[in-house]
């Protein structure tokens, strides 16, 4: 199934297969960098003297 969805989208449009492709690797790559310690990741630093 996966593989007949890929196949069309190709034949349709390579360079949109391509950049759907590159997205997903992206969004994997930034996923692993981040990890699941992402909670308050965005959060302002909170000196403790």
């Amino acid at each position: 199934m996966l593989s007949q969805t890929f196949a069309a989208i190709a034949s349709f449009n390579q360079s949109a297969a391509l950049v759907g492709v590159a997205s997903l690797v992206l969004f994997a790559i930034v996923g692993v960098m981040v990890g699941p310690d992402y909670d308050g990741m965005n959060a302002p630093a909170v000196k403790k003297d």
